[in-house]
């Protein structure tokens, strides 16, 4: 009797100790879990609207218009993930024109997602001729990874330039987009992001062409939306 209580007892104490073991195991693994839940909102922006930091007139370049842009598609998509939008047609004395979109995705929920241009205007009936990765130079010691694209549509011939920044990454393709939020929630932050796109009309517009349009438009802005566009470079 007294052998068959110890073997019972024992089998209860190696049962109660597995048990704190497990317990254990799984409270450590949602204090791992709480401790790399994303925290830190990281929002260039903030309340501030878009509007406010972009001026009117910079260089030869003076806004004439918010209208004859190529738009995010008009949907509940949209509205979920912009928190803002900017448009504007700037033109120069000489009768150029360049068009200046900027989106921003101040999310709060660690997803972060843009409309590329790739699936924008193919959406809207244009056919894609060219596109191409590129490095587009802001400033000395300022360069983005940025894209150019070709387009061409029954009515028109568009060339452009864009980037998007996520955090302090500058994803080109939707897996590297991805992979940017992904590494950065690890981090513990949560990223925001934006899309800025250049573009023309012009026979006569070239990447170069819109770079420098780029560069005069980044040399006129204040920090607040320099750092928006380009995070901490």
């Amino acid at each position: 009797m007294t052998a068959t209580t110890t073997s019972q007892e024992i089998a209860v104490v190696d049962t109660t100790r597995r048990g704190m073991i497990i317990g254990g195991a799984f409270l450590l693994a949602a204090a791992t879990a709480f401790a790399r839940k994303p925290r830190h909102h990281v929002d260039w922006l903030g309340t501030t609207r878009i509007e406010a930091l972009v001026p009117d007139h910079f260089g030869n370049w003076s806004y004439a218009t918010a209208s004859g842009l190529i738009m995010p598609p008009q949907d509940q998509l949209r509205d979920q993930l912009y928190t803002q939008i900017l448009t504007r047609t700037y033109t120069s004395p000489d009768g150029a024109e360049m068009m200046l979109l900027i989106a921003c995705n101040g999310s709060q929920d660690g997803v972060v997602e843009v409309h590329r241009p790739e699936v924008c205007y193919p959406a809207g009936g244009f056919k894609l001729l060219e596109v191409a990765d590129h490095q587009t130079v802001l400033a000395p010691g300022v360069t983005v990874p940025s894209r150019y694209i070709d387009a061409e549509s029954p009515l028109r011939r568009e060339r452009m330039i864009y980037w998007t920044r996520i955090g302090n990454g500058f994803p080109r393709k939707w897996s590297e987009q991805r992979w940017s939020v992904f590494t950065q929630n690890l981090a513990g932050e949560i990223p925001d992001g934006l899309l800025i796109r250049i573009s023309s009309i012009r026979p006569d517009a070239s990447a170069a062409t819109l770079d420098s349009f780029a560069r005069e438009l980044y040399g006129a802005l204040g920090r607040k939306m320099q750092r928006a566009l380009v995070g901490e470079l």
